[in-house]
């Protein structure tokens, strides 16, 4: 986009010369608008040209540019002075207006989630006891939550003995656990190259090492992952096979049977955070079915339901992996709230997670279908998933990408986010839950894809 004096007339302004494109008038004007800002071709305190006059000269109604001149208030680009115009703000654009970057489940259609929130606390203080609620419930959860969240895992495989599950306050807690429970200062975690951040801020907090293991268009490599364990004496290995963060990639059957007979043979811990399979309708196998004498399987609510609930269920390999497990949780977050995991079982025990978890996939599917309309090709997705994976073949850095598209009133997840080491592939990570509504996520989606329309297209990434 470019800015063009009209006829050399200082009293009339900068006009926006706009991009061609199926994109609304509106978020075209205000993310020009937003450009010369950022370049400087527009500078704080300029005065932009009357909205009427500036319809005429675009040749658009003047309700087009009153609602781009709406879209760039709420951008904080933009200030309007009663009797003297509006100019060009001197502080700092806010932060963006559409969130294409947390990945969280989509407001379902036909759930007032609220509502269900409201009636299911009200319901849950009736039938409990208040003294059972307001205490303190240290260890790995009360034999019921233990038996709820056994029948909720069946789904992974056959139900659990209760002696080997543990309800914690979300995944990150239980991630927590393990690594604390399982390998000491120093030691070293087999991951993906791309990995989820969360477990990349744990390592380093609690100064574990992680290293990136080779990939392929199938996932992770195995005859990679029995040299990268040989090589550096490494224990433990970290995956997120099923919908995997970030690049929605969904591994094959064969490759995780592969990757289980290396563990086997290496004597391996697998550790599998699996927040996203219930989201496909027919999931592969779990590592907690393939190898269950050496998983630790993490499965989250937050993903599927909604991150209120803070409520995750682990499975350990024996009863006696749980008691050091639970001994982390008693050191770290001590315990899972009581109202809200005894919500969250409530739903299970109702169906009324199931429901939920239904519509969020409907819902989800929906999204990918209004991004396989809008975007160019070479997303990678899955029908249900949260989120898409874009590799970049460009020179142009995914932190460079993210910054353009910061101007423009987005955000999204560069890959740098999810790094392990310095080689990793090139490319970002779309989430589709964020926004408040498809009609939102059109607009996100059609001013990314402008943003798109300028960069090389993409190749499948390898990872």
């Amino acid at each position: 986009m470019d800015w063009r004096s009209v006829n050399g007339e200082d009293d009339i302004g900068w006009v926006p010369v706009l991009e061609t494109g199926p994109r609304p008038v509106y978020l075209k004007i205000a993310d020009a608008l937003a450009d010369a800002r950022s370049s400087g071709r527009l500078q704080p305190g300029d005065r932009l040209p009357p909205q009427r006059e500036l319809a005429r000269l675009l040749g658009v109604d003047l309700t087009t540019v009153t609602r781009a001149f709406s879209e760039a208030r709420r951008r904080n680009l933009i200030d309007a002075t009663a009797g003297r115009g509006t100019f060009v703000t001197r502080g700092e654009p806010e932060e963006p207006v559409l969130d294409l970057s947390m990945n969280i489940p989509p407001a379902p259609a036909g759930v007032n989630l609220p509502a269900l929130i409201r009636t299911g606390v009200e319901g849950l203080l009736k039938r409990s006891s208040a003294e059972a609620l307001l205490s303190y419930h240290p260890g790995p959860g009360s034999p019921v939550e233990r038996a709820i969240g056994s029948s909720w895992l069946a789904a992974a495989g056959d139900r659990l003995p209760v002696d080997r599950v543990v309800v914690g306050s979300g995944a990150q807690a239980l991630l927590t656990a393990v690594v604390l429970s399982q390998t000491r200062e120093g030691d070293t975690i087999l991951v993906d190259a791309l990995t989820y951040p969360g477990l990349i801020a744990l390592a380093e907090a609690t100064r574990r090492k992680l290293a990136a293991v080779g990939n392929d268009d199938d996932g992770m490599r195995p005859d990679d992952l029995e040299q990268a364990a040989r090589r550096l004496g490494a224990r433990v290995l970290y995956l997120n096979p099923t919908l995997q963060n970030p690049t929605a990639l969904v591994m094959s059957e064969g490759r995780r049977r592969e990757l289980a007979r290396i563990a086997d043979k290496l004597e391996l811990i697998i550790v599998e955070d699996d927040p996203y399979s219930r989201l496909l309708t027919t999931p592969p196998s779990a590592f907690l079915a393939l190898a269950p004498g050496r998983t630790f399987h993490v499965a989250t609510l937050a993903k599927c339901i909604s991150p209120f609930l803070r409520t995750a269920f682990l499975v350990a390999p024996d009863p006696q992996a749980v008691e050091r497990i639970a001994a982390a949780i008693r050191g770290t977050t001590l315990m899972a709230p009581p109202l809200m995991t005894g919500l969250a079982c409530e739903w299970l025990r109702s169906g009324l997670a199931v429901e939920i978890t239904n519509a969020v996939r409907a819902e989800a599917q929906a999204r990918q279908e209004i991004a396989r309309d809008i975007l160019p090709e070479g997303f990678v997705a899955s029908e249900s998933s949260l989120h898409l994976w874009y590799p970049l073949q460009s020179q142009l850095r995914s932190t460079e990408l993210a910054d353009i598209a910061r101007r423009r009133g987005l955000a999204i997840s560069p890959a740098e986010e999810f790094a392990v080491g310095r080689e990793f592939p090139n490319g970002f990570r779309l989430a589709l839950g964020a926004t408040p509504n498809r009609e939102r996520l059109k607009e996100g989606l059609e001013s990314l894809a402008s943003i798109l329309s300028g960069v090389p297209g993409p190749s499948r990434p390898q990872v």
